[in-house]
């Protein structure tokens, strides 16, 4: 039994040996399967970080990173957030010697990380202007306790029983609470009364142009002009950031430049929005670029006419360091050329004239103050390599020269400026011949920060110009060629019109000392090969005497075959033309032609007469002192257009009496047969009259149902078909003939104030006797 027990505990003890064995063998195992899984995480982080990270240890050429090693050699550490990095004295970072690259200044607000610019949640009281769907909440307290939710409607009115309906459209939060008050004190007494807005009404704005979402958005009334931008994502890369444009009913309401409140906090341009508005970002202005020693280096956009100090000042002033004497400006010419200036903004040593204009596409470099070299000078303008050069003792002009390399056209050889600049600040420009430098005849020495600029040919030289004017297809200013005719200016100007005079064409030419030169060419002859123009020579293309090309007229209405003619002859007349045309038609009513010639109101402007009729309007004072003019003559010129024809003489007399001679653009037209007389203005009934022959003005009057009370009979004016006017006394008996019209105006009655007469003829007649008494008794 004891043996059984004893070889039982021995099998226990062998099963608990073994499974200690297996469970400590896993144990391990895993702990191998982790740290081969920590290897393998490293391996890989050096593996994307191999350019970043430098390794000194050579231990660290192992795939296996550790190796063998319980831990990590002592050249590296492991920093708490997992990434690996050596000894500071062994890592080397790779920095990127390329310039930072610059981004237009001020469009990063705009991200959508930045909640700068989202829309307010809570209106102001003092300036959320009310309109069509806003809730109001109205409470009175007192004597009387009530309270109103009402609605403002389509009208931008409320309704409050017993009060009615008051309007509230367009008045603030503020001054409808004061608005009501006053509306309810009638009604209530002992009373407070306060207002404020329940649901807002939402409003439809627009955003266009350059936007990065542009569209029609559905907003808060609560919305001003940044949170509207700011709900489009603000300008995109090629949209402007000073010019934005809120227009409200078609026209510009506000231009809003976003640099006032990003530089200077300046927030009185974010105005709230109102239904319709649209928001217009238009595409940048002249941008430029600064670098250097300024606070804020980026890329502005420029109005027009900004200089270098104020880009200064928006890029934050300088730094302590910036060195002022000498700022680099880089600039593309008009030819595609690069210009390099060098600008002195130094307030002690500089001077105005440095201070220039900036256009688009401008360069700024500030220096610091620290890197400004002895030893050196400058080469700019028109050389391929401008910028500094390390200067010897024994440096000459000409070496500056050749080390700048000129650009091969467009250099003006005949002078440069050297600037030299001496220890006590003074500056003497040095004139020098660029052909003398290089043929080693002025050849100076070089001092400490010389300067040379070289100027282009287009810099220095005045662009010189001809002009003609006249009969050619482009008028206009030509450049001045070396040895241009009068021939290639005729070709440039797209050769000679149809109608041009080529018998004489006039040169004029003036001298150096202002005399006036005039030269007649034959135009048709190859002279004008030969005739060498000069600068400033005006040459003048006559037309043809009387010559047109074609001359139309247009007759309408009641003739045979109406429409567009072209005259014959300066000398075709009316008559003429209605032959053309075939005659009168069966309908036709000669009598009633309407003949009218543009020209002549075209001329009547032309001699200022509508301002003379306006100047000799009569001026009037009202009760409350205002002086105004009194229009009593209205400058109609479509009426005034209309020549008055008798035709019936025309034709009687086949044009030789009454005839009209035909000019361009005259129209004619000729009516049907009218239906009767008309009579309008102060008659019973206006309307047409079935005509009657024999009969006169009276008879047509009556039968219109006679004058009115407010009829002005003597003032009664008879218009003729043929477009006469007769009027006065004995109108009403004059014959009428078919087509006529009659027209009876109304008399202007002025009202008498009676008691206010009488009482101004009183107390003039008081004062008469108060003076007389007066005197009576001196």
């Amino acid at each position: 039994m004891k043996k059984l027990l004893i070889m039982i505990i021995i099998v226990i003890l062998l099963v608990a040996v073994s499974w200690f064995r297996t469970a400590s063998c896993g144990q391990l195992d895993s702990l191998g399967i982790i740290q081969e899984k920590a290897n393998a995480d490293i391996r890989d982080f050096l593996q994307k970080n191999k350019n970043k990270i430098a390794v000194t240890d050579d231990s660290y050429s192992s795939p296996d990173f550790f190796g063998d090693r319980q831990s990590p050699p002592d050249s590296f550490i492991l920093i708490n957030n997992g990434v690996v990095a050596g000894k500071r004295e062994s890592l080397e970072t790779k920095t990127n010697n390329q310039p930072v690259e610059l981004k237009p200044f001020g469009y990063d607000i705009f991200n959508a990380e930045s909640d700068f610019f989202s829309a307010p949640d809570v209106a102001s009281a003092e300036d959320y202007i009310l309109g069509p769907g806003d809730n109001l909440i109205i409470y009175i307290w007192g004597k009387v306790e009530k309270e109103f939710n009402l609605t403002v409607d389509r009208q931008g009115r409320i309704f409050i029983p017993k009060a009615g309906e008051i309007p509230v459209w367009g008045i603030s939060l503020a001054d409808c609470e004061s608005k009501l008050s006053e509306q309810l004190s009638s009604i209530y007494t002992d009373f407070k009364l306060s207002v404020s807005l329940g649901k807002i009404r939402s409003i439809r704005i627009y955003i266009t142009g350059e936007a990065k979402k542009p569209g029609a958005y559905t907003v808060s009334s609560l919305m001003t002009l940044f949170n509207a931008l700011y709900l489009a994502g603000g300008p995109n890369e090629r949209g402007s950031m000073r010019d934005i444009k809120l227009l409200r009913n078609n026209q510009i309401e506000k231009s809003v430049d976003l640099y006032q409140f990003l530089l200077k906090g300046d927030s009185k341009s974010d105005v709230r929005l109102s239904s319709g508005d649209a928001i217009f970002i238009p595409v940048s202005g002249p941008q430029v670029t600064i670098a250097g020693e300024v606070k804020r280096k980026a890329i502005y956009e420029l109005l027009e006419g900004e200089k270098v100090s104020q880009l200064l000042e928006l890029a934050g002033g300088t730094t302590a360091e910036a060195y002022l004497d000498k700022i680099t400006l880089e600039r593309i010419s008009e030819n595609d050329e690069r210009i390099v200036y060098d600008l002195n903004m130094n307030a002690k040593t500089g001077n105005d004239s440095d201070d220039i204009e900036l256009i688009d596409g401008d360069k700024l470099t500030i220096s610091s103050s620290y890197n400004m070299k002895r030893k050196v000078a400058f080469i700019a303008g028109m050389v391929k390599h401008p910028g500094m050069v390390e200067r010897q003792d024994s440096t000459t002009l000409k070496e500056l020269v050749y080390q700048g390399e000129l650009l091969p056209e467009n250099v003006y050889y005949e002078r440069a400026n050297l600037f030299r600049r001496y220890p006590d600040r003074r500056t003497v420009i040095i004139p020098v011949n660029l052909n003398e430098v290089i043929s080693g005849n002025q050849n100076l020495l070089l001092q400490d920060l010389d300067s040379l600029h070289v100027y282009s040919i287009d810099e220095v030289k005045r662009k010189k110009f001809v002009y003609i004017e006249g009969e050619v297809a482009r008028p206009g200013q030509y450049p001045l060629y070396d040895g241009m005719t009068l021939a290639d200016l005729i070709f440039l100007a797209g050769d000679l019109k149809r109608n041009a005079y080529q018998f004489d064409c006039e040169v004029a030419r003036t001298d150096n000392i202002g005399r006036v030169e005039i030269q007649h060419i034959d135009l048709a002859g190859e002279i004008t090969k030969e005739v060498i123009l000069f600068e400033d020579d005006r040459v003048f293309i006559r037309r043809i005497p009387d010559w047109t090309l074609h001359r139309l007229v247009q007759i309408d209405g009641e003739v045979k075959f109406p429409g567009q003619y072209s005259l014959l002859s300066r000398n075709e007349t009316l008559y003429d033309l209605i032959n053309r045309a075939g005659g009168f038609a069966d309908r036709a009513f000669p009598k009633g032609a309407i003949f009218q010639r543009s020209s002549i109101g075209a001329n009547l402007v032309r001699q200022k007469l509508p301002e003379i009729i306006s100047n000799s309007q009569p001026l009037e004072e009202d009760s409350s002192g205002n002086i105004r003019k009194v229009e009593l003559i209205k400058f109609n010129i479509e009426s005034m257009n209309r020549i008055i024809i008798d035709m019936d003489r025309i034709i009687a007399s086949n044009g030789e009496k009454g005839n009209v001679t035909l000019q361009n653009g005259d129209l004619i037209y000729i009516p049907e047969i009218p239906s009767g007389i008309s009579v309008m203005g102060s008659v019973g009934a206006n309307g047409t009259i079935k005509f009657e022959p024999g009969k006169n003005a009276k008879y047509y009057v009556e039968r219109a149902g006679n004058f009115t009370n407010q009829a002005d009979k003597k003032n009664t004016r008879l218009i003729k078909a043929d477009g006469q006017v007769f009027a006065g006394n004995g109108t009403l008996g004059k014959k009428v003939d078919i087509g006529d019209a009659i027209v009876v105006p109304t008399e202007l009655k002025k009202n008498h104030d009676w008691v206010k007469t009488l009482s101004t003829s009183v107390s003039i007649i008081g004062g008469v006797l108060t003076s007389v008494f007066i005197i009576d008794r001196l």
